[in-house]
C-alpha cells in the first residue's frame, strides 16, 4: 500500500504558479536531483540531492522560494526511499517553513507540504501527528479549492492510509470511498489513480470484513488499472499481489498461484530477473507451495529467492535470513535435518544480531534451532 503514497505530491515539490528566479547553481542541482529521483537512480540522487539541500539551507527563505522548496522536498523524497523517515520529516518541515513564510500558513502550498510531512510521520509510526497534519491539509484544501477538488481527494486518501496504519479499517474505507467518489468525477475514466484508490478500498474491506468481500473489489480495481496502463505495468502489482493473498486466505491456492506467477512475470520483465522484489515473489510462491504440500516446487522457489537476495544483500542480511529460515523449516519437515540445521542456525544468528534477543522473531527462530538440534541428537 505505501508504494503509491507519493502520488499525493508527485515528487514535484512545486505547485502551479510557483515560478520565481533561482540561483543558477541551485537550478542545476535541483534538475539533476529531480531527474535522479524520477528514474530512479539512488546513486546519482545521493550525490546531487544533498548538495542542493545544503545550498538551499544556506539561502534566505525569501529568495527563490520554489527552488528552496524543491531542494528540501527532493531531499525528503530521497530520505524516504532510503528508509530514513526522521531525516525525511526534517527536510519536508524545512519546505513547509518556507511555504508558510512565503504564502501563508493556510495556503494550498502549505497544505501540500503538510501532506509531505504527514507522510513521513506516518511511515515512522507517528500516526496521531500524521493524522493531524492530513486533517489540516484537508481543511485548507476544502476552503481554498472546494469540497470536490482532486487535492481534497488526496487528503482523504492520506487519511485513509493513516487509518489503515492505525488498524481502523472501517474509518479507512470511508475515507477511501470519499476520495474515490471525487476522483471518479474529477479525473478521466482511464486515470490509474482511480483504480489504485479502489484497490485501497478493497484493502480496507478485507481488513474489516474478510477476503471474500474484498476479492470482487480487487478484481474491479485491477480491470480499471489494466485499462489505464496495460497488463504488465509495475503499478498493477499491489492489486495483483493483494488478490493472490486474498485467494490464499480463501483457500483458493490455484488462483493464488496464478496471481503470484503473474506478479513474478511482471517483476522479471520490468525490474529484471535478479531484482530483490523478484525474490520476494519467489518466496511467496515457495510458501504457497508449502501450504499445498508441493515440497519440491516449494524448495525450488525458496532456493531461487535465497540466491537472489544473497547476491543483493550478502549472507548476513535480515531479508536473507527470512528465506534461509523458510528453506530450513521446509527441509526440517521432510526429515532432512542435517541440511536444515545450518540454515536454521544461520537465520537465527542473523536475526539475533539484527533484532536482539527479545524479538518474537528471534525467539521463534531459536526455537526452530532447538527443535532441529533435538531431532539431530536422536
Amino acid at each position: 500500500m505505501m508504494r503509491f503514497i507519493f502520488a499525493t505530491f508527485a515528487f514535484s515539490g512545486l505547485l502551479l504558479g510557483e515560478a520565481f528566479a533561482q540561483p543558477a547553481d541551485l537550478a542545476v542541482l535541483n534538475q539533476a536531483c529531480s531527474s535522479a529521483i524520477q528514474q530512479p537512480n539512488l546513486v546519482a540522487a545521493q550525490r546531487d540531492c544533498p548538495q542542493a539541500a545544503a545550498l538551499a539551507g544556506s539561502a534566505a527563505a525569501n529568495q527563490a522560494a520554489p527552488a528552496l522548496v524543491l531542494a528540501f522536498n527532493n531531499m525528503g523524497h530521497l530520505q524516504l526511499a532510503l528508509g530514513r523517515n526522521a531525516e525525511a520529516e526534517a527536510n519536508y518541515r524545512q519546505a513547509l517553513q518556507v511555504r508558510n513564510a512565503t504564502y501563508g500558513i493556510d495556503s494550498i502550498e502549505a497544505a501540500q507540504s503538510q501532506e509531505a510531512v504527514g507522510n513521513a510521520l506516518m511511515r515512522a509510526g507517528k500516526l496521531a501527528d500524521a493524522e493531524a497534519l492530513f486533517n489540516s491539509a484537508l481543511a485548507i484544501r476544502q476552503a481554498k479549492l472546494g469540497a470536490q477538488s482532486a487535492a481534497v481527494a488526496d487528503s482523504l486518501h492520506s487519511l485513509g492510509l493513516v487509518a489503515m496504519a492505525g488498524r481502523r479499517p472501517v474509518d479507512a474505507e470511508g475515507f477511501f470511498r470519499r476520495a474515490l467518489a471525487i476522483r471518479e468525477k474529477a479525473l478521466p475514466a482511464t486515470d490509474p489513480l482511480t483504480g489504485r484508490t479502489l484497490s485501497n478500498v478493497a484493502v480496507a474491506v478485507q481488513a474489516a470484513r474478510g477476503a471474500e468481500a474484498a476479492t470482487p473489489i480487487y478484481e474491479q480495481a485491477l480491470k480499471l488499472q489494466e485499462a489505464a496502463v496495460g497488463p504488465d505495468d509495475l503499478s498493477l502489482l499491489d492489486t495483483i499481489e493483494s488478490l493472490a493473498r486474498a485467494a490464499s486466505l480463501r483457500g483458493r491456492l490455484q488462483e493464488a498461484e496464478i496471481a503470484w506467477r503473474r506478479a513474478l512475470a511482471v517483476r522479471q520483465k520490468r525490474q529484471g530477473p535478479q531484482h530483490p522484489e523478484v525474490a520476494t515473489v519467489l518466496n511467496e510462491l515457495g510458501l504457497l507451495f508449502v501450504t499445498a504440500k508441493a515440497n519440491a516446487a516449494a524448495e525450488d522457489m525458496l532456493r531461487q529467492a535465497l540466491a537472489i537476495r544473497t547476491t543483493a544483500f550478502g549472507n548476513n542480511d535480515l531479508q536473507v535470513a527470512e528465506i534461509t529460515n523458510n528453506l530450513g523449516a521446509l527441509l526440517f519437515t521432510q526429515n532432512r535435518v542435517a541440511e536444515a540445521l545450518p540454515l536454521l542456525q544461520h537465520a537465527a544468528s542473523v536475526t539475533y544480531v539484527a533484532l536482539g534477543p527479545d524479538s518474537g522473531i528471534t525467539k521463534t527462530r531459536w526455537n526452530n534451532v532447538s527443535r532441529a538440534l533435538a531431532a539431530a541428537s536422536r
